[in-house]
Order: C-alpha cells, then sequence, then structure tokens
C-alpha cells in the first residue's frame, strides 16, 4: 500500500474542510477545560441520543459534552442545541510503528471530523488497563501465566496507546485527548498511561443493584468518588481529572455479574448524586459525566435525580470554573464536635476554597458515615464575615481565621460569604 496517500488525502481533506471553523479547545494551567477562551467544567453524558425533544431537555438541564458516534449528522445534531461532542477512538488510538495502514485509518478518522465545531475531545479505548486483566483472567491459564500475561499485555499497551498518542497530537494538535479508566487499576499503572493523554478521569458507580441482607451495605460506597478522584489526580499531576458517574441502577439490566430480580433496583437518589458530584468537586475533579442513563426510562426517578443534579452544577458553572483558593492550612474534625478525629489520607472532610469575584467560597464534602463538626483554620478572611449554605441553611462566622461547621454523613457544604 502508498503510505503516502492517506497524507495527501488528509491535506485534501483539511483543505476542503478550512471553511468550517472548528472550536479552539485548550488546558489552562489550573487543570479547566477551555473553549474559544471560555473556562468550562465539563457536564457530560455518555449516551447519544438522536431525540431532538431529548436532546432539548439535556441542554437544558445544563449538560455541555455529550458522546457521539462517528458520524457528521450526529455531530451537526449535537451543534444545533449547542452542545459539544466527544468521539471514541477506541482501539484505533492503539499504534504500532510498523503498521503503516493502521496509522492511515487514525488519520482519516481524525481528519473526517477534526474541523467540525461541535468536537471537544477525542477519547481513546475505554478502561483499556482494566481489560488487559479481564483479557489475562479470561485465558484460563495458571495464577502465574495470568500474571505474567497481564504484565506483558499492559506493558504493549502503555507503548502503544503512547504510539496513538503521538500520532494523534501531530495530525490534531487543536483537541485533547481522554483517557477513561476502571476505578480499581494501580496507581502505578495508571501513571504510565497518564502520558498518552491531556486528560484522565474513572468511572465509578458505588450504589450496588439491592439492598444487602442481613445488614445493608448497598449505599456505604459514595465517598470513594473522592477518593478515586484524588488518585487519578496522582497518576497525571497537572492534568484535568473527569470522574464518570453512576447515573443508572445496577439492577436494570442483566450482565455479567448481576441477575434481574423482581424486586426494583435501586439507584442513586438525588441527595447521593448531588454528594458524589460535589465531592469529586471537592477533590480537584474538573469535568462529572454520566454513565448509564441510556438504560433508564426518561420519567425514571434515577433521570430525573441526575437532571436535576446537572442543573445545580451548572447553575454554579461560574463557581466551578472559578480559580482555586489557597487551601486552609489545616482541616480539623471532631465527632459530636467534641472528639477529634483524623481520617489520615482516607475518607474525611475535604475542603476546596473558590475566589469568585473577589470572595472566597468553600466547597466541603464529608465522605465520612457519620456527621461531624470540622473546622478550616489558616483562612486569609476577615473576622466577623458570616457564611451560609443555601442548600441546608447552615450558618457560620469567621473568628480568629477559622470557620467551624456542623456537617451531616456525607453531606456537601458550598459557603458563601453574605453581604
Amino acid at each position: 500500500m502508498n503510505t503516502y496517500l492517506p497524507k495527501i488525502v488528509l491535506a485534501v481533506v483539511i483543505v476542503f474542510c478550512g471553511t468550517v471553523r472548528a472550536e479552539e479547545v485548550s488546558i489552562t494551567s489550573d487543570r479547566m477545560l477551555e473553549i474559544n477562551g471560555t473556562r468550562t467544567f465539563v457536564l457530560g453524558l455518555y449516551e447519544s441520543p438522536t431525540e431532538e425533544a431529548l436532546l432539548e431537555e439535556i441542554a437544558g438541564a445544563g449538560f455541555n459534552l455529550v458522546h457521539a458516534p462517528g458520524d457528521r449528522e450526529a455531530l451537526d445534531r449535537l451543534h444545533r442545541h449547542g452542545l459539544y461532542a466527544w468521539i471514541n477512538l477506541g482501539g484505533l488510538m492503539e499504534q504500532d510503528k510498523e503498521d503503516g495502514e493502521r496509522e492511515a485509518q487514525l488519520r482519516e478518522s481524525v481528519a473526517r471530523y477534526a474541523s467540525h465545531p461541535a468536537l471537544a475531545v477525542w477519547e481513546g479505548p475505554d478502561e483499556a488497563l482494566w481489560m488487559c486483566a479481564v483479557n489475562a483472567l479470561r485465558s484460563g491459564n495458571s495464577t502465574r501465566e495470568v500474571a505474567d500475561m497481564f504484565s506483558q499485555n499492559v506493558d504493549t499497551l502503555q507503548q502503544r496507546l503512547k504510539n496513538g498518542y503521538e500520532i494523534l497530537r501531530q495530525i490534531d494538535p487543536a483537541h485533547p485527548v481522554w483517557l477513561n479508566h476502571a476505578a480499581g487499576n494501580s496507581q502505578e499503572d495508571l501513571a504510565e498511561l497518564g502520558r498518552a493523554a491531556d486528560i484522565v478521569g474513572a468511572d465509578i458507580y458505588p450504589v450496588m443493584p439491592y439492598p444487602t441482607q442481613p445488614w445493608d451495605i448497598s449505599r456505604l460506597g459514595l465517598g470513594w468518588v473522592g477518593m478515586c478522584t484524588d488518585k487519578m489526580q496522582r497518576t497525571a499531576p497537572g492534568k484535568p481529572v473527569w470522574m464518570v458517574l453512576q447515573g443508572m441502577s445496577w439492577g436494570s439490566f442483566e450482565n455479567d455479574l448481576f441477575t434481574l430480580k423482581p424486586q426494583s433496583g435501586q439507584w442513586p437518589s438525588f441527595e447521593e448524586s448531588r454528594f458524589m458530584a460535589w465531592d469529586a468537586v471537592a477533590r480537584g475533579a474538573r469535568g462529572i459525566l454520566y454513565w448509564g442513563t441510556h438504560i433508564e426510562a426518561k420519567d425514571s426517578e434515577c433521570w430525573k435525580s441526575i437532571l436535576r443534579t446537572a442543573r445545580e452544577l451548572a447553575d454554579n458553572h461560574a463557581l466551578l470554573t472559578a480559580p482555586d483558593a489557597p487551601a486552609p492550612s489545616v482541616v480539623e474534625t471532631r465527632i459530636w464536635g467534641l472528639l477529634p478525629f483524623n481520617a489520615s489520607g482516607g475518607l474525611g472532610v475535604q475542603a476546596l476554597g473558590k475566589v469568585v469575584d473577589g470572595q472566597q467560597v468553600w466547597i466541603v464534602a464529608n465522605e465520612q458515615l457519620f456527621p461531624v463538626t470540622y473546622t478550616l483554620r489558616g483562612l486569609d478572611i476577615p473576622d466577623g464575615v458570616n457564611y451560609t449554605d443555601a442548600h441546608t441553611g447552615t450558618e457560620a462566622r469567621v473568628h480568629k481565621s477559622a470557620l467551624t461547621c456542623a456537617i451531616p454523613a456525607c453531606g456537601i457544604h458550598i459557603l458563601w460569604p453574605q453581604p
């Protein structure tokens, strides 16, 4: 095959598509996506709706990024609704430097859509590292052979994705590359793959399909969303982390892990969805996306809670995209307001400050399964400033450069200073 022909095709496509202006997409020094100069907190949805009414509802809820198949009609449809798109290149991003034909396929695929004004981001293969483990386990080999096979698969994947990333950024330097992972991968392996992406993230769906017996532990893992966000940030310092959250009930479909039961499955309530989203934000996430909404009815409580959560996040877009404030020097936690409690790096009270119109706003998440009282110390805020969380009605006043509040289990405070 003539390896020069794809490059000629690419050049022709770019020339003829040059009249269609692609969006200018970049990443700021503080890890925020920027589109045409506008700082953008990503609110994304994995399903690819074709119904105009549903797209209108999605846009109205505040979503700004929706998955699109490699299809110009789908991109046009999203663009009409003011929505941006990401395209998953899948395994095509895994490149062997000796395979000119596969590289030509990648170049042609990218050239076909790179100039479309709806395109914001490319995505590589989903959960690729996790699939290395799955494929090794499915081999039926001995434990030692499975471990060796997994290690070999990881080494190959890391190199092929790095090759693909270099080619992709060469073809289209205008759109960042995102890799999404499973929550259970090791930090060391993820760090290597982080070099093959501009944005990293993980999916985590902690609400189990049905209540458990004799003790119900099916809803106790909400705080792991924040811990996973923190782990992903450690794998790729300086790069944005986008977290993919639960938009469905595991009990709504039958697969290898779960079997449908007569009773209805359970999904995150609005308060739980709200907590997981803000917990990820408090841990530094620069984007929230939802997977699984495609299997839930659009009149279900599950879908309604996702829309409501997205709307709240969108209404706080100025807060979410604001620069981070200096972190408090100390975050003290006490049980019943008396007993000191130190989470020592695990589930705990997370506090993220933002500077909005010159004022410090605090996003606080209690990831623990019990209520606590927290104190943020070392604040650069004058004594006497009153703060209020509109959702709970919580009020607090700065005293000796510190702010103290009681917060419920799996609770969120968004503390705004009052005049």
